[in-house]
């Protein structure tokens, strides 16, 4: 993984970094705001080596040392004092060392009692002078000065300082080095599509994104021009033929993928700009644009497969007319089977020689062939993704069936919205025709008669029980 991506992914994931940090202070201040306070007590003694050479002289001063910590002046200490003391407990409490360039000594005791650490000390001291006094074998007159310890100053106990801030310091580095550790694994292993790139690392090419600015004070507004944006940034959707519209397939890996209202989202956006665009509710499985729509039950798409009715009468017209919908109609038993009806293809041209843009809301790809069958009698094909959430190993597998079948994948589109969106996002506003956007213009189609305005306000929100 590269730096900029690995930068990216912690700013996407700043809570993984931001806990383990504020875990392991929190840790740290409660363990150094209750320890028990420590005191430490020192000695110092002066050593006398009795030879000349540096090298024997620090020999014998760190022989010194390892006798101080060893365990034969620890289990002198404990059968002088008592108390319950160990050796090991004794050991742990003294240390010593060498002030450089002198010959003094300075021997250690901490203790959580200021009168017990100075026990330590002076006692272990203690121990140590008839200890070397033992050792150090009887020398001759003319062997020189001969080597000796001595106490060069009386104990002083203080306590010891408090570690709160190199403690909490020392946590809050080793808590951000954990979270960025579990940044870099949870990147490395993870198996979804997060971002843009990760969609271009698979070789499809991305449109757009739909996210809501959470820092937008009218969730609606943001909403909308997230679907603007969209709708800038898709292929032209003219049609090759004069005088046809083009038709535009939208689908998902699987359900849940919030295909609906991306395609409800997208057909409302498209409608602002003054083109004729037409919604045909296609998933006879889970429909959902009549809910996100606000529109009653009624005939639709079934009943003009099925040849019970033509689709001039079972258009629907909400947002005061700007827009165009053409329902499911009622249950079928095999959804496949009609859709397999040539009535589909006849039915598609239909609408493109009536509409400037088609939008097909399709079954997701994964389980029903309904999406193949669909997409061979449209112009092209938008996957929707839904961000930390669809298997990148979906997605590569759905655009090349895609592929093979033979349809135009126009690209994908990451839906990045919340299971749930705020309140109050139906607030869509005609503007005025975009330019640049090659769509075909012309007449209003006054050949069909719209089967009544629908009840209700237009509502794009994602919900759970989102199946598109």
């Amino acid at each position: 993984m590269e730096l900029r991506e690995y930068v990216r992914a912690c700013r996407r994931r700043w809570l993984w970094l931001l806990l383990p940090v504020l875990l392991a202070t929190g840790i740290a201040a409660a363990v150094s705001l209750t320890a028990a306070p420590a005191y430490r007590s020192s000695m110092v003694l002066y050593v006398t080596t009795g030879a000349g050479d540096p090298d024997a002289k620090a020999s014998r001063l760190n022989s010194y040392i390892v006798l101080l910590t060893g365990p034969r002046v620890a289990g002198a200490v404990v059968t002088k004092l008592g108390g319950g003391l160990t050796a090991e407990q004794v050991q742990e409490s003294l240390s010593a060392q060498v002030q450089d360039g002198t010959d003094l000594l300075v021997v250690t005791a901490t203790d959580a009692s200021a009168q017990r650490s100075r026990q330590l000390v002076t006692t272990a001291t203690a121990v140590l002078v008839g200890l070397a006094k033992q050792l150090d074998p009887p020398g001759s007159a003319g062997d020189g000065p001969k080597p000796s310890v001595t106490v060069a100053q009386d104990p002083v106990t203080a306590r010891e300082p408090g570690n709160l801030v190199r403690n909490l310091a020392f946590s809050a580095v080793l808590g951000l080095l954990t979270g960025a550790v579990a940044v870099a694994v949870r990147e490395a292993t993870r198996r979804t599509v997060t971002e843009e790139d990760d969609l271009r690392r698979l070789g499809i090419g991305t449109v757009g994104t739909i996210s809501l600015d959470r820092s937008a004070g009218r969730p609606g507004e943001a909403l909308a021009e997230a679907f603007r944006r969209l709708r800038s940034l898709l292929p032209e959707l003219a049609a090759t033929t004069p005088g046809h519209g083009s038709s535009l397939l939208l689908t998902g890996t699987g359900p849940k993928e919030g295909t609906t209202a991306i395609t409800c989202g997208l057909a409302i956006a498209l409608a602002e700009t003054g083109a004729r665009v037409v919604l045909v509710d296609a998933n006879l499985r889970t429909p959902g644009v009549a809910r996100y729509l606000a529109l009653d039950d009624g005939p639709g798409l079934a009943e003009v497969l099925t040849g019970a009715t033509p689709v001039t009468t079972v258009l629907r017209d909400p947002l005061d007319g700007r827009l165009t919908v053409l329902p499911c109609g009622a249950p079928v038993a095999d959804p496949g089977e009609l859709l397999a009806s040539p009535r589909l293809s006849a039915t598609l041209t239909m609408l493109t020689g009536l509409f400037d843009v088609v939008l097909v809301d399709a079954p997701p790809l994964r389980g029903v062939a309904d999406t193949v069958v669909l997409s061979k009698v449209t112009d092209r094909a938008l996957l929707v993704v839904r961000a930390n959430r669809t298997p990148a190993a979906d997605v590569q597998r759905s655009a090349d069936l895609l592929e093979r079948v033979g349809a135009t994948l126009a690209g994908a589109v990451l839906n990045a919205l919340p299971r749930r969106l705020p309140a109050g996002t139906a607030g869509h506003r005609p503007v005025p025709p975009a330019a640049g956007l090659g769509l075909i213009t012309g007449p209003p189609p006054g050949t069909y008669r719209a089967a009544g305005l629908a009840r209700g306000r237009a509502r794009v929100e994602s919900t759970e029980d989102d199946d598109g």
